[in-house]
């Protein structure tokens, strides 16, 4: 028991950013340690910090009807079980245990997803860009990217005219633009660009969510066409979602300023601003806390108040499964809470089990009870 809660202590002292080297020395003998044996440790650890949890929730008189709300101290119980999971994959590495510990995981779980995507040339040609690779540059009629060897692969001439580049469920991508400009695909996206842009503008369109920072440039305006949207900018960072199963486009700006357009209507953003496009062409703009938004680009899963239906429809994409509701859920189920997107889905669902909704794991499908 003592040990346990020392345990428990040097996590809460590590969280917190306060572990010496000789702490976190400590840290990493107890992984491997639990690595080497089986995965049980972290249970030890979680069991900790729900018996906290439950103790308090105890306490709790009249909670607020009709919403529930993940509280500060099963907030701190979640975000430490992430952590951990997080620590068996930053800190375990190089371990000898990592290999069993992954296949006992890899049977009971859900891997998250990674740096994936295929790049389709003019041609036809398409070129897988698997985890090893780490982003494409564009330049004139140039493109690099590395081959997950240590190489840096380059296709020149008429083959790279216009490209497309697609990201899986379960996959993500970074690429580089000819102008400089920055582009974050996330899971189940596609985004369509020329190998150089013309003098007097830059178009590209996306289907699918991607973060862009785009380099200024005076004469030549950004535009990013989406499911019937437009939207213009000369140099700032903007979120794009527009998956097409989704009934809005929301198009969220972090600096600068853009400029939507529909088929008959026009709408200016300012940072802080999100505008959501309906199918019809309908818009509306609002102030809004843009981090829920663009955590994802950081690798980061950030829930603020956010419907149930619309935070399973996040883990499908990110951890490639289907959501299969075996019951109606309430639109008034919301949950908060933020942990890191590199944990396996079983610890995210944690947040499901706080909460009192029933799920499981079958052939690849999140069904929900």
């Amino acid at each position: 028991m003592q040990e346990r809660e020392k345990i428990k202590q040097l996590f809460d002292r590590y969280q917190r950013g306060q572990c010496t080297a000789e702490e976190k020395a400590d840290l990493h003998a107890w992984f491997n340690h639990y690595a080497e044996r089986e995965a049980h440790g972290l249970d030890e650890i979680a069991r900790l910090y729900q018996e906290d949890a439950q103790e308090q929730d105890n306490e709790v008189i009249n909670p607020a009807p009709k919403l529930r709300r993940i509280l500060p101290y099963v907030a701190a119980a979640i975000l430490i079980v992430a952590m951990i999971a997080t620590l068996i994959f930053n800190l375990s590495r190089h371990k000898p245990g990592r290999e069993a510990l992954m296949a006992k995981l890899e049977k009971n779980d859900v891997m998250p997803g990674g740096n994936r995507a295929k790049l389709t040339l003019a041609d036809g040609t398409v070129i897988d860009l698997d985890r090893d690779q780490n982003g494409i540059m564009v330049s004139a009629n140039k493109i690099n990217y590395p081959d997950g060897n240590g190489n840096i692969v380059q296709l020149d001439d008429n083959v790279v005219s216009q490209l497309a580049l697609s990201t899986p469920k379960g996959g993500t991508y970074q690429l580089m633009l000819a102008d400089g400009t920055k582009v974050w695909l996330n899971a189940g996206s596609t985004l369509r660009y020329p190998s150089q842009f013309a003098k007097n503008e830059r178009v590209v369109e996306i289907i699918g969510e991607a973060y862009f920072s785009v380099v200024k440039d005076k004469t030549r305006p950004f535009r990013v066409i989406s499911r019937g949207q437009q939207v213009e900018v000369m140099g700032t960072e903007f979120n794009i979602s527009a998956y097409n199963n989704d009934r809005e486009i929301k198009t969220t700006l972090v600096s600068g300023a853009v400029r939507l357009k529909t088929k008959d209507k026009l709408l200016l953003l300012s940072p802080g601003e999100q505008a959501a496009c309906s199918e019809k062409g309908d818009i509306h703009k609002q102030p809004i806390d843009v981090q829920p938004f663009v955590a994802w680009k950081n690798g980061e899963f950030y829930f603020e108040n956010t419907p149930l239906t619309e935070m399973l429809k996040q883990l499908s994409r990110w951890y490639d499964i289907d959501v299969v509701y075996a019951r109606e859920i309430p639109p008034n189920e919301r949950f908060s809470g933020t942990m890191s997107r590199n944990v396996t889905l079983q610890t995210v669902l944690k947040l499901l089990k706080i909460s009192e909704i029933g799920y499981r794991i079958e052939n690849n499908k999140l069904i929900i009870e």
